[in-house]
């Protein structure tokens, strides 16, 4: 452990907590980043199917109707048609998502606590609480609206909003740092940045 970071540790509150109201399927935009640092993110599935599909549709449009510019409309008529179902899945998924939580007794608004304590972070939502041990932690990163903390895998999302102030933000932020791994440190460059900034 390096001097700095010591000094970190012993500076560092025993136990943070951040709490604050988390609205069910808010944080879904937050997985497409989150799958993109663990592999492929829907943004290049998309790139590749929409590859896919012109380089399947067009010559397969162009031996069924013998023209190009038919072809041409048929791929461009699919990319639409591809779009316009997907929005609309999404706007159907936010609504049939609520109105199955609500059928099962599930609150659609519930309480977010996020813990640091020394033994490791905890994450409490309505009924259910995650806790990892600061080893399992790997990678801690900030989106638009988010903090995402990777835990082997698994991500704990917490909205930036929950902080008073940027000066709380990063308070919260320094005291995850300074008990990260340094291999986690690592992967973790938004995170280091705020702390150290």
């Amino acid at each position: 452990m390096n001097v700095e970071r010591d000094v970190a540790l012993r500076a560092a509150p025993d136990v943070m907590e951040v709490s604050g109201v988390l609205v069910a399927g808010e944080s879904t935009r937050t997985l497409a980043y989150i799958k993109g640092r663990a592999g492929l993110s829907p943004r290049w599935r998309a790139i590749i199917i929409a590859c896919s599909m012109v380089a399947i549709g067009l010559p397969v449009g162009i031996l069924v109707s013998r023209s190009w510019l038919d072809a041409l409309l048929i791929v461009e008529f699919t990319f639409l048609g591809a779009i316009a179902g997907g929005l609309l899945a999404q706007r159907l998924w936010f609504s049939t998502m609520r109105k199955a939580m609500v059928e099962r007794g599930q609150a659609v608004e519930a309480t977010l606590a996020f813990r640091l304590s020394v033994d490791g972070l905890s994450y409490d939502y309505e009924n259910v609480t995650m806790t990892a041990r600061w080893p399992a932690l790997t990678d801690v990163f900030r989106t638009r609206d988010h903090w995402v903390f990777l835990v082997q895998g698994t991500a704990m999302v917490l909205p930036r909003r929950f902080f008073a102030t940027p000066e709380a933000e990063r308070a919260f932020i320094a005291a995850a740092v300074a008990r990260m791994s340094e291999p986690a440190r690592g992967r973790s460059p938004d995170a280091v940045a705020l702390a150290e900034g």
